[in-house]
């Protein structure tokens, strides 16, 4: 009785996050740094002045209204049609490691 209860403690002790803080947790990646000049963390930046940015590069582009698109490349190529068709012929990677699984036990079995 008790033995069966440490049993289902530890396969449930997996959904919590106890046993996993008790291994360690592994490393903490703090990636909130800021390495540079002009670094800051905002949603929104407002820059005045002359100096504001380094890389702006103002560009002045008139535009009409588009009526029509034409779309010019429309040739799939070949490869990737191949890799495709290879693709779909492949068997999945279960009945791949079935396969081998078997080739490697094949000495191993006993002839009935």
């Amino acid at each position: 009785m008790r033995s069966s209860l440490l049993v289902i403690c530890v396969v449930l002790a997996g959904c919590g996050a106890l046993p996993l803080g008790m291994l360690g947790g592994g490393p903490n990646v703090a990636a909130n740094t800021q390495i540079g000049k002009e670094n800051r963390q905002a949603v929104l930046s407002t820059e005045l002045g002359d100096t504001a940015g380094r890389d702006i590069v103002t560009k002045e582009v008139e535009a009409g209204p588009v009526e029509s698109l034409i779309v010019n490349n429309t040739e799939i190529p070949p490869w990737v049609l191949l890799v495709a068709l290879i693709g779909w012929l492949l068997p999945t990677p279960t009945q791949m490691g079935n396969a081998l699984g078997n080739a490697l036990m094949a000495p191993f079995r006993r002839k009935r």
